[in-house]
């Protein structure tokens, strides 16, 4: 992992305020309104991961991001093995965002149906701390019976984190000359 500079840390911090406010605050609103919960942390969740990764341009950043709104999300809540085990997912979904994202050496850049590809796997990974601790709880043939019932949620936190990243690119050129002007200044 390359030196953080003081650009990466003070992007870190940012993105991660942006995320832990909007799941502190807007969360549970939007969640009320919607029917569906963690509309926040899946959709901005991952817009702000790929925001991040193409500005930053190095493999660790997301991943920290992750792991500094996980952390403060979870203690901001009551502790409980459930909400530690869903923080996990999202550390996890991070790191597997971060990994993939930053895998392919290509001098073109990373296409857009990579991205979603990215998006796609690191979703379905951050959801897995959660299944497991169903699995372990449960055991075998209770996680069989209950899977079912979570499968659709399943299914929608994936879509949103792909809505996320989408929104993402298509937000990135205007974010991007921002952050050119920025520079030249």
């Amino acid at each position: 992992m390359k030196k953080f500079s003081t650009r990466d840390i003070a992007s870190v911090a940012v993105f991660s305020a942006i995320w832990i406010v909007s799941q502190t605050y807007l969360g549970p609103t939007i969640s009320l309104l919607t029917g569906i919960h963690g509309v926040i942390q899946r959709f901005l969740g991952w817009l702000l991961m790929l925001v991040l990764a193409r500005i930053s341009g190095r493999f660790g950043r997301v991943t920290i991001m992750a792991m500094v709104s996980s952390f403060a999300t979870r203690i901001s809540r009551s502790i409980q093995i459930y909400s530690l085990f869903v923080g996990l997912g999202y550390v996890v979904g991070g790191l597997v965002f971060d990994l993939l994202y930053f895998l392919p050496k290509s001098k073109k850049g990373i296409s857009k149906k990579y991205t979603i590809f990215v998006s796609l796997v690191s979703g379905v990974v951050a959801s897995i701390p959660y299944m497991l601790l169903y699995l372990f709880t449960l055991g075998f043939y209770g996680f069989l019976v209950w899977f079912p019932t979570y499968a659709p949620d399943m299914v929608k936190s994936v879509i949103l984190s792909i809505l996320g990243t989408s929104t993402g690119l298509l937000i990135l050129p205007l974010i991007e000359t921002g952050v050119a002007y920025l520079h030249r200044k």
